[in-house]
């Protein structure tokens, strides 16, 4: 039997399983809601709104605060320090919430966020406002894991559709607030308070949880009556330990490359072929492993799984260069304050929730899972084009109305990568598959960061000297120019000129960049096949074919 009739085989397998699984599944209509279920989202929605919050109250004032710090050239590891701890050691939420219980996982990220948030507010220099924005990160990768997660516990499959649209939603009402206020806090309180703000929200969540949720039966066996001695043993230490070192070790490789080192340094290529090795050895440990897998492979494995995380890693690199550029481009080109830049990025914020709430709505009633990860994907490739055709001066309407389809488009891809991943593996698996599509996304989120970060310094550092070449002092402009955004006001007109318009280059390119990425990441979405999956659809039947 050759390689190509064995796949074949493989997934006829896969979909004779899905559909025994789709056939196990609970009636959705025979469904009441558990005691404490308000109080319960509330708790786990509270986490979902600061996730939002966070993500752009930073992006809306980063170049403020590392202007304040003289580190404007390092200002995306204001980002990318969070996106780090918050992608490494989002997988172990999944297995660790099966194994010592959903309250202590949703504790431990909820009081790990609220501390480095505090810490950040108080942090005296650079170096240790990104070490607490690290932490923070820590937390902050179990938020929306662990919410995803206690809904999967509590609500049937087929009804979650219109919750999952509802989480999102509350995200982007999160990411408009910290969009619209972001900017507003830093240019009257100081930015400092943009994240001292958040400490009394977190631990509101924090005491509700500590009152209402409790933990499910264990899908893994594990009996946590006999203490959390026993229930270590079933951890994978190994495979945690080389997934999280992996991680972060690309990470900080790609954050440095193209950045503060050149791709060529030692460094730099160490750390990423070190990275790759510690990842390989991962997948090795995972699949001999006598204990509970971080990750199952079966997950990673066949036509279906790796296509929708490559389209899912796509989507999160997308959108994250997107948010990323979108401020600096307001601050720069256009000159707008840190409260208008803010105000701004309000408009594509909105539109986030609107496409989860569409997607929601589409899952409830007709179930079409890969059609949507291919309209969502089409939007954020034409959505991200649509930015890059900007120009440096052009009409107002454009930049409210151009920044508003890529949104649209994350809004729909989110939810629908994440139940097509989760339509196509038992309930049982469900908080570590919930975990790995975050991971996936996230890996693309500072994958994009880092990208965008160096596209924009190496144009910067390549056409600034050339472009100041008769300016006296050239070096000491250029000094300024990249290490704060804000010092660009003090320069002579036609200096400043000069560096506004090569900035423009570098976001522009950034744009095209995403543009190229989200493209490629629909080429992908219409290779999919869904055919199998459990139906999303509130009406109780299995999901149609999808082509």
């Amino acid at each position: 039997m050759g390689p190509f009739e064995a796949e074949a085989n493989h997934d006829q397998a896969a979909n004779e399983e899905t559909a025994l699984i789709a056939s196990n599944e609970p009636q959705s209509t025979a469904w009441k809601a558990p005691p404490g279920f308000v109080w319960i989202e509330s708790a786990i929605m509270t986490n979902v709104f600061l996730y939002g919050f966070d993500g752009t109250i930073t992006a809306a004032t980063y170049a403020i605060i590392s202007s304040d710090f003289d580190a404007a050239n390092t200002a995306s590891w204001i980002t990318t320090s969070y996106l780090i701890t918050s992608t490494a050691f989002q997988p172990l939420y999944g297995r660790f919430s099966d194994i010592f219980g959903r309250r202590a996982c949703f504790f431990t990220a909820t009081n790990t966020f609220a501390l480095g948030c505090l810490g950040c507010g108080l942090a005296s220099n650079v170096a240790l406002l990104n070490v607490m924005r690290a932490l923070t990160g820590f937390g902050g990768g179990g938020l929306m894991t662990m919410a995803t997660i206690v809904n999967s516990d509590m609500i049937p499959f087929r009804q979650r559709g219109m919750y999952q649209a509802l989480q999102n939603g509350l995200y982007g009402f999160g990411a408009i607030c910290g969009a619209s206020f972001g900017g507003t806090i830093a240019d009257t309180i100081g930015w400092r308070w943009c994240f001292l703000l958040q400490v009394p929200i977190s631990v509101t969540a924090l005491l509700l949880g500590w009152l209402v949720i409790r933990n499910p039966p264990s899908t893994t066996g594990v009996d946590l009556t006999g203490g959390l001695k026993d229930a270590w043993q079933h951890i994978d230490l190994a495979g945690a330990f080389l997934l999280v070192s992996g991680l972060s070790i690309q990470l900080v490789g790609l954050s440095l490359g193209g950045n503060e080192l050149p791709w060529s340094n030692p460094w730099v290529i160490i750390s990423l072929v070190g990275s790759f090795g510690l990842l390989a050895l991962f997948l090795v440990v995972e699949a001999k492993t006598s204990a509970i897998p971080i990750i199952p492979l079966k997950m990673l494995r066949g036509q279906l799984p790796i296509s929708i995380q490559v389209a899912n890693v796509c989507a999160g690199l997308a959108a994250y260069a997107y948010l990323f550029m979108l401020p600096l481009y307001f601050q720069v080109v256009l000159k707008d304050s840190a409260t208008k830049a803010g105000a701004r990025l309000a408009i594509p914020s909105l539109a986030f929730p609107l496409g989860s709430f569409i997607s929601g709505i589409i899952m409830s009633r007709w179930g079409r899972l890969i059609g949507l990860v291919r309209a969502g994907s089409m939007w954020m490739a034409f959505g991200n084009a649509l930015v890059a055709t900007l120009g440096f001066h052009d009409q107002s309407w454009k930049y409210f109305i151009f920044i508003f389809p890529a949104n649209i488009g994350q809004g729909i891809v989110y939810p629908a990568i994440l139940f097509t991943s989760l339509a196509a593996f038992d309930h049982a698996d469900h908080a570590v598959t919930a975990s790995t599509v975050y991971l996936i996304r996230s890996m693309g989120s500072v994958y994009g960061v880092a990208i965008t970060s160096a596209i924009l310094q190496n144009t910067l550092s390549v056409r600034l000297p050339e472009a100041l070449s008769e300016i006296p002092d050239k070096w000491r402009y250029i000094d300024a120019i990249r290490h704060s955004v804000t010092a660009l006001k003090d320069l002579p007109a036609n200096v400043q000129l000069t560096a506004r318009l090569i900035y423009y280059d570098g976001i522009r390119y950034s744009f095209m960049a995403s543009a190229i990425i989200a493209a490629i990441g629909t080429v992908v979405s219409l290779l999919v096949k869904g055919r199998g999956l459990r139906s999303t659809s509130s009406k109780g039947k299995d999901a149609e074919p999808e082509v």
